[in-house]
């Protein structure tokens, strides 16, 4: 294609390099879409989601606290796990005939909140790369923060019915939605993208749901309910036609610490919501989604998802559009 007067998209391989050339007459949008391809590899890696510890005040957004006793263990008991699975994977290659290589490096990122940092520590002290990201702070909770589920449905029954019939899209006063912190996720989702080596992303629950349902093309309505319990590892493997999850336990956990949040930090969610810390089946080592939430009585089948820059139904009539899509074009 060389007609100088369309615009175009054009890409040559040789040697496994991608040169992308493209006439400059695009508007915002097209630009948009052309930075994201230009971020886009084939090469395998493994990505890893995994909560921040215990804190001594777990409710508050504000305060910024520490680790608990019980958050430093499970920070050194998350990052021997982690580093004894990638063992195992390694040992695993070779036992099929692979080559005896040395792993891929492994990159840690978290927010520059104290937990998710201090989380990060003992790997840190083992000789890993941590950096910190502002953009993978938590969801905002605004008024909500520290206020009951009973009084928030007390004092605001209109914005509660609103959380309800759009979880999603909808934010408290002074608050964020997900498709707000969506849409602050996106350099990190684009640098995700281009990232070649393995990566630890160590953040609170909300940005992990954003970010897997953004690779596991789940749908919006699905993302405020995925549930990531701190005694697994989520680990997803980019594939050219299907992401792949699975889960990687980290034993020995007090069981007080292992629970899910509900949806997040004091959001309310349905009535019919169960206890805090409710076991549902985890399909394929995917999140599970919360009970009582309008997914619960139908999960997704498979732990696969359609290849990133395409969107496949994932029930008739919904659409599975990708985070990124979603938030350029609002």
């Amino acid at each position: 294609m060389e007609e100088p007067e369309l615009n175009y998209i054009k890409v040559t391989t040789y040697d496994g390099n991608w040169t992308i050339i493209n006439n400059c007459s695009f508007g915002y949008l097209s630009h948009r879409i052309v930075f994201y391809l230009l971020n886009l590899h084939i090469k395998s890696r493994h990505t890893y989601f995994v909560r921040a510890g215990t804190t001594s005040d777990q409710d508050s957004y504000k305060t910024d606290a520490g680790l608990s006793s019980q958050g430093r263990l499970y920070a050194e008991k998350m990052g021997q796990a982690l580093l004894q699975h990638r063992d195992r994977e390694r040992l695993a290659l070779v036992d099929r005939g692979g080559p005896d290589i040395p792993l891929k490096r492994l990159r840690v990122w978290t927010s520059t909140r104290r937990r998710t940092v201090e989380t990060t520590e003992w790997l840190y002290e083992q000789g890993y790369s941590v950096r910190q990201r502002t953009q993978l702070s938590q969801l905002n909770p605004g008024v909500c923060e520290k206020m009951s589920e009973r009084r928030i449905r007390a004092e605001m029954p209109d914005e509660v019915a609103k959380h309800e019939a759009d979880p999603y899209h909808h934010r408290y006063p002074r608050a964020e939605s997900y498709h707000d912190l969506a849409v602050r996720l996106e350099p990190i989702i684009l640098e995700l993208e281009r990232q070649q080596d393995d990566l630890l992303i160590v953040a609170h629950e909300s940005v992990l749901r954003v970010l897997y349902g953004y690779l596991m093309a789940c749908n919006a309505t699905d993302i405020p309910s995925l549930s990531f319990p701190r005694n697994e590892i989520i680990e997803i493997i980019p594939a050219s036609y299907n992401n792949e999850s699975s889960s990687i336990p980290i034993p020995d956990l007090p069981p007080e610490i292992i629970p899910p949040s509900p949806e997040d930090l004091k959001i309310p969610v349905p009535p019919s919501e169960a206890p805090s810390g409710t076991a549902t089946p985890m399909i394929l080592g995917s999140p599970r989604i919360a009970p009582g939430s309008p997914k619960s009585s139908t999960p997704r089948k498979t732990a696969t998802s359609p290849a990133n820059g395409s969107s496949t139904p994932q029930e008739p009539g919904e659409g599975s559009l990708l985070l990124v899509e979603r938030a350029l074009r609002d």
